[in-house]
């Protein structure tokens, strides 16, 4: 009796050798400040789909799904926050608001996307450190439109 023929599948062509996968995209775009040092910390722009790629996997978080396209549209702008010796900490993400025409903090999470908790009450290294981050971009923003 001949052998079932299997299921169509998008990776396998008709005589049954498999499809090589698809190459993915790796979009760039600027980052208006560069890699920087602040006390412990380093802070690493995020420029290219495989930069987000890469964070994702490492953090274990959603940056690379979902960043890219907004990323290479312009308003959104993502930093590995790492120690000194070149550890992921954290990812910070800076959207552009349109209405108050100035680079915002979105978010900062941690490995497994867990929130990254600051208070403003009882700032610490970390808060200021985004907060900088925000208001260096702004400045080079404000700066290369002149």
């Amino acid at each position: 009796m001949p052998e079932a023929m299997p299921m169509h599948s998008p990776n396998v062509t008709p005589q049954g050798a498999k499809r090589p996968k698809r190459k993915r995209r790796n979009w760039h775009w600027e980052s208006l400040i560069g890699r920087y040092e602040a006390g412990d910390f380093q802070v690493v722009p995020l420029t290219s789909s495989d930069h987000l790629r890469t964070e994702g996997h490492v953090m274990n978080h959603c940056i690379d799904r979902i960043y890219p396209s907004a990323c290479k549209q312009g308003f959104i702008r993502a930093f590995s926050i790492r120690d000194l010796d070149g550890r992921r900490l954290a990812t910070v993400s800076l959207v552009f608001d349109y209405d108050e025409d100035r680079w915002t903090l979105e978010q900062c999470r941690g490995h497994g996307n867990m929130e990254v908790s600051f208070q403003e009450t009882e700032p610490t290294d970390l808060y200021f450190l985004v907060e900088d981050i925000a208001r260096l971009y702004q400045r080079a923003q404000e700066k290369h439109d002149g």
